[in-house]
């Protein structure tokens, strides 16, 4: 993709309220996800403070990621030039789906790179909490999750661009009640409605029945998109976690440069 590739942009706010920018645009093959010139999306620079992916280098750092690496991992997206203003990317609506579309208006396209296979299980546990990939072919998705003191919640998905798009991507956060659900819904300028739900603060109307456990595996995805290619896998997860997904990630790297 030519360096003059235009750059396609979105604002908001972050979790925090304060306001935020991104902008993106294709970068030329082999390129990687690169933020601000300096922090190229890979496990090494990853970290999971706040209940959320960071990329840190130095005094460079840039947070909130995994929803941008969600969009860029799911619709095949490889390759890319990631401008921030700001300590975190923008929530946009709490889903991925806002970076789709930011992903489609810079005109990124999907890479066919050669997928990293597995040849053994590899795995993490904390607790009962646990996230498996076994040998696969393609990528397919399994988690068991909810809120805490909700039910639990089971989905099961095949990864591809088109069932990313509909089935993973409108899926939105769920953040816990340390306000009332209007004042989490001014700070962070949403348009739909919010309520209180067991300590969480959730849409009032949700786009999926297991909209929480959905939002779980993108969020899982987004901090997969830390291999740097596509992965052949069936990935098992019981509630899963940033911290327990990089570790995840790392055992990953590692088995695979191994191999």
């Amino acid at each position: 993709m030519s360096r003059g590739a235009e750059w396609a942009r979105m604002s908001g706010v972050d979790r925090r309220g304060r306001k935020c920018a991104v902008r993106v645009r294709p970068a030329p093959a082999g390129s990687g996800i690169v933020f601000n010139g300096v922090l190229r999306a890979g496990i090494g620079l990853a970290r999971s403070p706040r209940h959320a992916t960071w990329l840190v280098k130095g005094r460079a750092r840039v947070g909130m990621v995994e929803h941008l690496l969600a969009a860029c991992f799911g619709l095949g997206v490889e390759d890319l030039e990631v401008e921030t203003t700001g300590a975190e990317l923008p929530l946009g609506d709490g889903s991925a789906l806002p970076y789709v579309r930011l992903l489609r208006r810079a005109g990124a396209v999907r890479q066919r790179s050669r997928a990293m296979t597995l040849r053994r299980p590899v795995g993490v546990r904390r607790g009962s909490r646990f996230v498996v990939a076994l040998p696969g072919q393609g990528l397919s998705m399994t988690c068991l999750s909810g809120p805490a003191g909700g039910p639990l919640q089971l989905c099961r998905v095949r990864v591809r661009p088109q069932t990313f798009e509909m089935e993973l991507a409108p899926a939105r956060t769920f953040v816990r009640a340390d306000r009332s659900a209007g004042q989490v819904r001014r700070r962070l300028r949403l348009r739909f409605a919010l309520r209180c739900e067991a300590g969480w603060v959730v849409p009032r109307r949700r786009r999926f029945p297991d909209e929480q456990c959905r939002h779980k595996v993108l969020d899982l995805l987004g901090d997969l998109a830390l291999l740097g290619r596509r992965l052949n896998a069936r990935i098992v997860a019981g509630c899963p976690g940033h911290g327990l997904n990089l570790a995840l990630v790392r055992r990953l790297k590692s088995s695979l440069e191994a191999k």
